[in-house]
């Protein structure tokens, strides 16, 4: 499930929607929504490692 959010997150098409059609494909039961709530914070974890520099740099030129 982490793989199909992480490749369909950033598509213009909600990634919850893979997630659900995924589940449904591999015959996964609903796993409920902790699961779709952990895998968006994963995303937006590896957002925010990635772009760490410009945040840093957008927030401390704010602060000026």
């Amino acid at each position: 499930m982490g793989v199909i959010q992480g490749l369909t997150e950033f598509l213009p098409i909600s990634s919850s929607g893979h997630l659900v059609l995924a589940q449904h494909l591999m015959g996964v039961e609903t796993p409920g929504i902790l699961l779709e709530v952990t895998l968006h914070m994963g995303t937006m974890f590896a957002i925010l490692i990635y772009y760490y520099d410009e945040i840093k740099q957008l927030i401390q030129s704010a602060i000026k």
